[in-house]
């Protein structure tokens, strides 16, 4: 097809995910204006063409359709050259026997023997600031403690959790190159190369030692699944809980009603956790369209990306009632921070843990505090999105 015979894109609304100066800003703040100005799908032409959905329906459709919306590319502009992560980037029905494969490793009762584990980095972490008064929080505890875990669980060795951390925050950088991208990838596959390679000469009591000797379809995997599987692993075990962890805790350094509830009444901190989670979900999961659709009354091509941002399922009024407002007296907490359908994340039940008995101890140690403005508060736009910095303060 020639370029003029190329259907048109319409509606067009011009929005950059990675770059958009109000996205830097405040990237919920940006969503949530996008949402209320915006058409329910639209077309930019920011990063080669794609579409955006802007609504919790067409959100829900995009990632519970894998048959329409595949998961092939994992990048908008797609990148052909990206490790492949499996299961996440495996469309059905070649997704099902991994997924069933690496479930039982991350069901309640699987991971429930680490909570000790858990609580003993949180309190250490705290430990190392809770008298100094303030802390840059991103640094000094939100990326550490879900590094420590993931680690440990994994069977890491802790002498490089910083080049780890390090590695993750270069990975996720919205504005890094494709060629920066890949040389990251390429640092992290050699560190899994190297872990798998001695976890097969010496099998040890931690996961990947135990995936090695699991079957799907009825064979071992081969290394290169392995490796596949690792490197997801690897990235999401290392920046979900970090992402969530700082927008929740920008969110309650400025709620002293909220604060002062956690305070009072610890068992409400698995609520607060999931009003967190709906209010500030963070992810914004890229599809590839493989036939032309219909979605929300616009017409969809094969071959096209979508972006469907997951905050916009929290944010519906129809499943959330006045949805800006963080609340912890609401009946059900309705949301897609996890996402939905076969891909929605393995790790869902660990990453609570790790933020139940985080605000615990928080509240338990330090109780009230505040945000202090640096200068420095900026967010980062793309698929994953994060608050770079955030600056706290407590008597």
């Amino acid at each position: 097809m020639t370029e003029s015979q190329t259907p048109a894109r319409s509606p067009v609304y011009e929005f950059d995910y990675i770059a958009d100066p109000g996205l830097l800003a405040d990237v919920h703040d940006r969503y949530w204006e996008l949402k209320e100005t915006a058409p329910p799908v639209f077309w930019t032409n920011a990063h080669g063409g794609h579409w955006m959905c802007n609504t919790a329906s067409s959100v829900s459709q995009v990632i519970r359709h894998p048959e329409i919306y595949s998961s092939r590319y994992l990048s908008i502009p797609p990148n052909p050259n990206q490790p492949t992560m499996i299961p996440e980037m495996l469309d059905p029905p070649e997704h099902r026997p991994y997924r069933q494969m690496l479930r039982p490793f991350f069901e309640s009762k699987a991971i429930a023997p680490l909570e000790a584990r858990v609580v003993e980095w949180t309190d250490q972490l705290l430990g190392e600031i809770v008298e100094t008064g303030e802390c840059e929080f991103v640094s000094s505890i939100a990326s550490r403690l879900p590094v420590a875990v993931f680690m440990e669980l994994f069977g890491f060795p802790m002498e490089k959790f910083d080049e780890f951390r390090h590695l993750v925050v270069g990975f996720f950088n919205a504005r890094a190159t494709p060629d920066e991208r890949n040389a990251l990838a390429q640092t992290i596959l050699g560190h899994l190369a190297e872990l798998i390679q001695q976890r097969l000469a010496e099998p040890r009591d931690d996961m990947i030692s135990k995936i090695i000797v699991a079957e799907v379809d009825g064979r071992r995997l081969t290394f290169e699944e392995l490796m596949s599987i690792g490197f997801l692993m690897f990235l999401a075990g290392l920046d979900t809980v970090t992402n969530a962890m700082s927008f929740g805790m920008r969110h309650l350094a400025h709620d002293e009603a909220l604060r002062q509830r956690a305070i009072d009444d610890p068992d409400v901190i698995p609520d607060l956790v999931e009003e967190l989670l709906r209010r500030y979900a963070f992810v914004a999961t890229p599809r590839y369209i493989v036939a032309d659709t219909e979605l929300e009354g616009v017409k969809l091509f094969a071959g096209d990306c979508i972006l469907a941002p997951l905050p916009l399922v929290g944010w519906d009024e129809g499943l959330n009632p006045d949805p800006k407002t963080v609340s912890v007296e609401r009946q059900f907490y309705r949301h897609a921070a996890f996402g939905s359908g076969i891909h929605t994340c393995l790790g869902l039940h660990l990453a609570r843990m790790e933020l139940i008995v985080f605000y615990r101890a928080w509240f338990c140690r330090i109780g009230h505090f505040r945000q202090i403005e640096r200068g420095d508060e900026t967010c980062r736009g793309g698929s994953v999105m994060a608050l770079e910095h955030l600056h706290l303060a407590w008597s």
